[in-house]
């Protein structure tokens, strides 16, 4: 690294002003407009993901947002790296996708392509550009063994110290990468390397990553922008359609099927896992969203399930990260354990969290595993508020 670059990073936080283990829902040009009413408020922030080349459209809403007065953080995902037609961690940024969030006055994210296995020259390439660059955040989408394996782990987190720019990781998998054995370890190592990092394109896990220190996570309103998926065959021609849409089950630290989760309730209709008292549910049973007008069911369903993701992030994060690590874990098995009463199948990620923070000395007092408030929902008609752990 040249004398210049070493200059260039001095001051890294600069590139994530405004940022403090911000809660971020991760949308598509579609959803902006509904999102942006719900997550105006502290603590909060959006990304806006482009579809495949559409960039005009991400400036556009962008514009619009700046213009309207939306003053919580704002990212820009210009998502090169995704779908079939993605582009490779070497190819170049684009100086217009950099120039244009500068004008705006957002943080910029680079436009990086994606970081396969084993793919170090491609790695190397987005740090040292986006040092070179001096007020960007490097966006590293990677495949899942950067985190997972440990010589590639250990790669990885040599790079991201020796270049000392902040980065925003995305994670790749067909299913969810918090569940495999490793990735968690390998998020919180990079957690501690001393250098900002958001976390993007996630699901609930992105609450663990905000408890364990990342400056910013955030949550996809859709399923599709809650993974990063792989590239797959092209299917034969037919009709697309979205997939039924889910919601937050706070106490299980899951996103369900309606469907699924009406089921459930009708066969354990006591537990008080149903009922929200979100500014969406106001109190009602998760299941009165089934039985709205199908048009109407995706945006009250991700309505709901922004609002109980921030009340949630709210419970859970306070001013000492060490103890919202504890309180995570905690808020993980108790999540497991009330899965583990509906019938619910395992979610490895609520083991993998738990496997990787550990739990402090018995005789340690500065550390109670949780916070004043329930972490289990009681069964109704009992006085049940602890937890199991």
């Amino acid at each position: 690294m040249t004398p210049d670059q070493t200059q260039l990073l001095r001051s890294p936080l600069r590139t994530v002003e405004g940022l403090d283990r911000t809660l971020l829902a991760q949308c598509g040009i579609a959803d902006v407009d509904a999102v942006r009413r719900i997550v105006n408020r502290p603590g909060t922030g959006l990304v806006v993901t482009a579809r495949q080349g559409n960039l005009p459209g991400v400036y556009r809403w962008a514009c619009y947002l700046v213009e309207k007065g939306y003053d919580r953080p704002l990212l820009l995902d210009a998502n090169r790296y995704g779908g079939n037609r993605r582009l490779p961690a070497n190819t170049p940024f684009s100086s217009d996708w950099l120039g244009r969030q500068r004008e705006l006055g957002l943080p910029v994210l680079t436009d990086s392509g994606y970081v396969g296995w084993g793919d170090l020259d491609g790695l190397v390439a987005i740090l040292r550009r986006t040092a070179m660059i001096g007020d960007a955040i490097a966006l590293l989408p990677l495949h899942l063994s950067w985190l997972r394996v440990p010589s590639a782990r250990d790669t990885l987190l040599r790079q991201v110290r020796a270049f000392a720019v902040p980065v925003a990781i995305i994670v790749e998998y067909q299913a969810d990468p918090f569940g495999v054995r490793g990735v968690v370890d390998g998020l919180i190592e990079l957690l501690n390397c001393d250098v900002p990092l958001l976390l993007l394109r996630s699901d609930i896990s992105a609450l663990g990553a905000l408890c364990c220190g990342a400056v910013a996570a955030a949550v996809g309103t859709r399923a599709a922008l809650r993974h990063l998926y792989p590239m797959a065959p092209q299917p034969a021609r037919r009709r697309w359609s979205r997939p039924a849409p889910s919601v937050v089950v706070s106490g299980c630290l899951s996103y369900k099927r309606l469907g699924t989760v009406a089921r459930t309730k009708r066969r354990h209709p006591d537990s008080n896992l149903w009922w929200c008292g979100c500014s969406t549910c106001e109190g009602r049973d998760l299941d009165w969203i089934l039985h709205r007008p199908e048009r109407m069911r995706e945006r009250l369903s991700f309505q709901h399930s922004l609002d109980a993701l921030v009340e949630l992030r709210d419970e859970l994060i306070g001013p000492d990260p060490q103890r919202d690590q504890l309180t995570w874990r905690a808020r993980c098995a108790s999540a497991a354990y009330w899965r583990r009463e509906v019938g619910w199948e395992p979610l490895p990620a609520l083991d993998r969290w738990q496997q990787a923070i550990g739990l402090p000395p018995s005789d340690d007092p500065a550390f109670p595993l949780h916070r004043p408030g329930r972490s289990i929902p009681p069964q109704r008609g009992s006085e049940r508020s602890t937890s199991p752990e």
